[in-house]
């Protein structure tokens, strides 16, 4: 047998296994209650999440800030650029800032 086929097989008797232990009508089974769903994708999810977005509390950012982007900024000057702006712009400034450039332009209604 090719080594495909092999690891294949390994894998179906390995899940196999597995569903044979988690047989809720096996006395060998699990022990939690037969018609109780764990939803073990969205467990990890947020753990993952948890750890992507970390501590929220130390890293919102002040309710008062300066704006970022000056007041005679323009769309050529942000965005005519390839470089990297030297500082983080928040969203909502961004969002703001591009809203009024199309209401502007008429490109927004």
């Amino acid at each position: 047998m090719e080594n495909s086929t092999i690891q294949s097989q390994r894998s179906i008797s390995s899940i196999s296994m597995s569903n044979q232990n988690a047989d809720p009508h096996s006395s060998t089974g699990s022990t939690s209650n037969p018609s109780e769903f764990i939803n073990h994708g969205l467990l990890l999810w947020n753990e993952i999440r948890q750890q992507w977005v970390g501590d929220r509390k130390t890293h919102d950012l002040p309710k008062t800030h300066e704006p970022r982007l000056s007041w005679n900024a323009t769309y050529e000057n942000l965005l005519g650029t390839n470089k990297p702006f030297p500082q983080p712009i928040p969203l909502p400034e961004m969002v703001e800032f591009l809203v009024d450039v199309w209401e502007q332009e008429g490109l927004y209604d």
